[in-house]
């Protein structure tokens, strides 16, 4: 589709990170053409810094797995939506990418699954307004992964959920907002996490 579109069913077209996207209209695109492509290249340096994997929760259309994908050896994107499976898969298929992976399902029940080394993986998440559930966020501090990136567009729930993270073991090492929404209070809030270093043993 081209301008606007009417039908929930239609395909729209997007090109970010030199890679072509089509999901359907009533599908999770993340909004702002303009902005879109600075946010898209901040979480994909500091997912790809140091690591060799990447698990995208909440992944819609395969944004930021398969703009990624060319850094990693693999890439495995996770979401709710079986539409939004289907469509990551076809963009990853059209984009030449044979190294991503999507799957359909709960992201509370994702890490029991994953079989990456949690040293060399990095995760994005980027949950609804609402947050990440709290079990989904207990299971992501047992995996341990060595970056994790949180894009929000609520930077409320998303200051919960960071508290979680923190008191699991993970340090805030950087934070980016970006203005997708402009004159509105409205902000996409990006938080980058490391796991912190055990600390040495009391002498």
């Amino acid at each position: 589709a081209t301008g606007v579109a009417t039908e929930h069913d239609e395909l729209v077209s997007e090109s970010v990170a030199g890679l072509t996207f089509r999901f359907r209209a009533n599908d999770f695109w993340q909004n702002n053409p303009d902005a879109l492509p600075r946010l898209v290249d901040h979480v994909v340096a500091e997912a790809s810094r140091d690591v060799d994997y990447l698990v995208d929760c909440y992944c819609g259309g395969g944004l930021f797995a398969l703009a990624a994908a060319a850094r990693l050896e693999r890439v495995v994107g996770l979401e709710i939506s079986e539409t939004n499976v289907q469509s990551a898969a076809a963009n990853a298929a059209a984009n030449g990418l044979a190294n991503a992976r999507f799957f359909a399902g709960k992201a509370e029940d994702l890490f029991a699954s994953v079989d990456l080394p949690p040293d060399r993986t990095a995760v994005v998440i980027d949950p609804p307004r609402k947050g990440a559930s709290l079990d989904f966020l207990r299971q992501l501090v047992a995996f341990q992964p060595a970056v994790l990136v949180y894009v929000s567009c609520d930077p409320a729930t998303q200051a919960r959920d960071a508290a979680v993270l923190l008191d699991g073991g993970f340090a805030i090492t950087r934070a980016v907002p970006f203005d997708l929404f402009p004159q509105t209070r409205h902000i996409e809030s990006v938080l980058t996490f490391r796991r912190r270093d055990p600390s040495p043993p009391a002498s």
